[in-house]
């Protein structure tokens, strides 16, 4: 019978240079640096927002405020709500994964990150000079281009 060679089988005269694993990788030049990996997890973070924002604009839910600062933390989206029987606030935090290999966005959102935003969200409601009636937190997921949002989160 004879025995196989254990060389790759290539065409005559194909070049070496194609016959690696280089040639099966994507077009992107070698690993991405610390900042082009900060780069593509804030460009999905704006993405992602832009997406929870349309859906509760579709919901009937006006925006007040994105992406609000103070030194407690951030509040990333700011909702209001004229359709329920009471005028309710929506605090919305998004959170958008590339793939659960983590854990689900959803899990993210600690005991501390609940306690930042409740702070946030009292210091948002003071600075702002309409009165709301309730203020419902919600955590929103963005997990690949799939949205789970959880209303009454904490």
């Amino acid at each position: 019978m004879g025995s196989l060679s254990q060389e790759p089988f290539r065409a005559e005269g194909a070049r070496d240079e194609f016959q690696g694993p280089e040639h099966r990788r994507t077009a992107t030049p070698g690993r991405l640096t610390t900042h082009q990996r900060a780069v593509v997890r804030m460009a999905r973070a704006r993405w992602a927002e832009e997406l929870v924002a349309d859906f509760y604009r579709r919901d009937g839910y006006q925006i007040i405020a994105r992406n609000w600062h103070c030194r407690e933390g951030e509040l990333d989206i700011v909702a209001f709500s004229i359709c329920d029987m009471v005028p309710t606030i929506a605090v919305v935090e998004v959170r958008a994964r590339a793939t659960d290999y983590f854990g689900s966005p959803l899990e993210s959102v600690t005991h501390a990150k609940q306690k930042k935003l409740r702070i946030a969200t009292r210091k948002f409601l003071t600075s702002e000079s309409c009165v709301y009636g309730a203020v419902r937190f919600d955590v929103a997921s963005v997990l690949g281009t799939k949205i789970e949002v959880v209303q009454n989160a904490f």
